[in-house]
């Protein structure tokens, strides 16, 4: 760690820093205390508001100590538009995030070995790289950046395995002072923190998650869907809805687009041309409103997001937070809303409950594994072996779902490690336009791909429906290469021409241990009941999130730490307290002969419903109004 003795803190030269390289004048107030203890040499967790500009922290920080500052990140997108930025800036930075072969990452670490200051950037599976593990002895290490450290620790909303690998960098860089970074962790989670990184007298900032810009509500309804179809055509500027499935996402972009919106899906199904084009699109807002899973976000810097919808609850609230802080970031009012109705809230439930190990599906699976990569007992493969799943699950009372819980716990025992082979991805086609002939003049490209899917699709052939075929096959029959055939099929799925999906295909299996009988697997404690307790406990939070009376910001405030906060006087629960503005702005304007009830309700923005709702029901029982044919009478 350095010492910050032996680094004597300069405030003037950072005044300078920040000046001559951002332009700005002065520190925000929450950045103060974080970026004099890293500058100091004191390990730093910060656990900072989106927006709050925590990437500023540790980059000045690396600035100021020179040498080498790693900043490992999860986001490739995050990482390049930071590399870019910093070299718009005059500051040398460097970005081994991508597909990139052997020789181009020892070009660009003897690039990084040669300065004598530059951020290097990369992915935690990065530095698991050989290349990577024989240099980093040799870089001049000075800082060492973890992003989104929320993902290092089980207990955090999107752990992710392969951060763990961050903490092996102590042997390699002993002498680097440490920084991790987040938008959202609970006192539990900021403790994990610093056991997995192994931080010293750790310097730790909490600062309030409160953002007065964002007006939260829930909606409870039996109809949530229409209601929250009614809120987005009704909606100004760009949005998200996020959905708790890839299929949800699919058939609510196909609906917001049959109603009129500009709107598109991303979701881990898709592959990574097609989300590449989804997010550029909703970016430099070509698409109004994306329908994403909890894939889309972590990382999307776009300012002008004015509602964030969710079509029924996610599985906690630090995932609604995070979500839900997509919006507003240029400061403007924007509308988090969550839509949800009683069928929901006992699917999102279930979800949790079916998280539980099920040791008999597990064992099922590793049997499969090893059966397809013909593994025998107490033999480890040095070479990855190959596990259909397509052809596994038709042979087994399983589901996909099913399958992907059991190989997690697989994965996170250490038994196995998965990557998905999507050189052999296969996928369904159906075909929604026949005038394809435009296509010869719009895009000959386009045009090629659709005469392939008709080849390929062949209405003639018997069980049409469950036919797929693979990109590849698709990619020989069309000419193009790979990665411009996803691309044409997501136009083509655009226009209206198809609609198409991704099937369950090859999977690449990594052998951590001798293959075991499957009977002998053993399933730890703490990644088995004392995860899915800890499941059970983020589920209720959202609950509790979902019932209180109390204001939405403080209720989340609350959640991550026990910090005040005053009222934020524009979410639905804080509204409901104020009578005079809900006279003013509803009751007052009826006029005599009253007001048909959906016209009523069709002038309300719907981060208002449920107050209108609340003061209706108060108005009737007091008689101040009634309801006669859904028509409202004032009295």
């Amino acid at each position: 760690m350095i010492d910050s003795n032996q680094v004597p803190f300069d405030e003037m030269r950072l005044q300078k820093l920040l000046t001559q390289y951002w332009g700005y004048g002065e520190f925000r107030p929450h950045q103060i205390g974080p970026i004099k203890a890293f500058v100091g040499g004191s390990d730093t967790l910060a656990v900072m508001p989106t927006g709050g500009g925590k990437s500023l922290c540790y980059q000045i920080t690396g600035l100021y100590h020179g040498g080498v500052c790693l900043v490992v990140s999860p986001l490739i997108a995050l990482m390049h538009d930071q590399v870019e930025d910093l070299k718009v800036k005059g500051i040398k930075a460097i970005s081994l995030a991508g597909t990139r072969n052997f020789m181009e990452i020892e070009r660009l670490l003897d690039n990084a070995e040669r300065m004598p200051n530059c951020f290097l950037y990369c992915s935690p599976e990065r530095l698991k790289h050989p290349l990577m593990e024989a240099r980093l002895k040799r870089l001049d290490i000075r800082t060492i950046v973890l992003d989104e450290a929320h993902c290092i620790s089980q207990w955090g909303h999107d752990f992710r395995p392969e951060y763990r690998n961050v903490a092996k960098l102590r042997d390699s860089c002993p002498q680097a002072v440490w920084g991790a970074f987040t938008a959202t962790a609970t006192e539990l989670v900021i403790g994990d923190i610093q056991v997995q990184l192994g931080l010293r007298d750790t310097a730790v900032y909490t600062f309030p998650m409160q953002r007065a810009n964002l007006i939260y509500s829930v909606l409870q309804t039996g109809d949530a869907d229409a209601e929250l179809l009614s809120a987005l055509k009704k909606s100004r500027g760009c949005g998200l809805v996020y959905v708790t499935s890839r299929s949800s996402a699919e058939s609510w972009s196909n609906r917001m687009r049959g109603s009129g919106v500009s709107a598109s899906a991303y979701h881990a199904g898709m592959s990574s041309a097609e989300r590449a084009l989804a997010q550029e699109a909703w970016m430099n807002g070509e698409c109004r409103v994306l329908a994403c899973t909890s894939a889309f976000g972590m990382g999307i810097d776009k300012q002008d997001v004015r509602f964030v919808f969710h079509a029924g609850p996610p599985n906690d609230l630090e995932s609604y937070v995070q979500e839900a802080g997509r919006a507003g970031r240029d400061g403007q009012p924007s509308a988090c809303v969550l839509f949800i109705n009683k069928e929901a809230l006992m699917l999102g439930e279930k979800r949790v409950k079916e998280k539980a190990p099920r040791m008999d599906f597990i064992q099922s699976i590793y049997q499969g594994l090893a059966n397809q990569g013909s593994v025998p007992v107490g033999s480890k493969p040095d070479s990855e072996t190959t596990f259909n799943l397509e052809t596994w699950l038709d042979g087994n009372e399983m589901n996909a779902f099913e399958w992907k819980l059991g190989m997690d716990y697989l994965q996170r025992s250490g038994y196995v490690k998965s990557q998905r082979d999507r050189r052999e991805e296969h996928f369904k086609v159906s075909f929604r336009n026949t005038a394809s002939t435009v296509l010869k003049e719009k895009s000959p490209d386009s045009f090629a791909v659709m005469s392939a899917l008709r080849q390929l699709f062949n209405p003639k052939k018997a069980n049409i429906s469950n036919h797929s075929v693979s990109i590849r096959s698709l990619s020989t029959a069309s000419g193009l290469p790979v990665h411009q055939c996803k691309s044409e099929l997501l136009r083509l799925s655009n226009w209206g021409f198809v609609e198409y999906h991704f099937v369950p295909s090859c999977y690449r299996i990594s052998w951590l241990r001798p293959r075991e009988e499957a009977k002998h697997i053993v399933i730890p404690k703490s990644l088995g009941v004392d995860w899915v307790n800890g499941l059970h406990q983020k589920w209720r939070s959202l609950l509790n999130y979902i019932e209180s009376n109390e204001c939405r910001q403080r209720t989340i405030q609350n959640y991550f730490h026990s910090l005040k906060v005053e009222p934020c006087g524009s979410c639905d629960n804080c509204k409901k307290k104020d009578q005079d503005w809900a006279r003013a702005k509803w009751l007052l304007p009826i006029p005599s002969h009253g007001e048909e009830v959906d016209l009523l309700f069709g002038r309300v923005p719907v981060r208002h419903k449920s107050v209108l709702l609340h003061f209706m029901q108060e108005w009737v029982e007091c008689g101040e109004i009634e309801i006669v044919d859904r028509t409202l009478f004032r009295h």
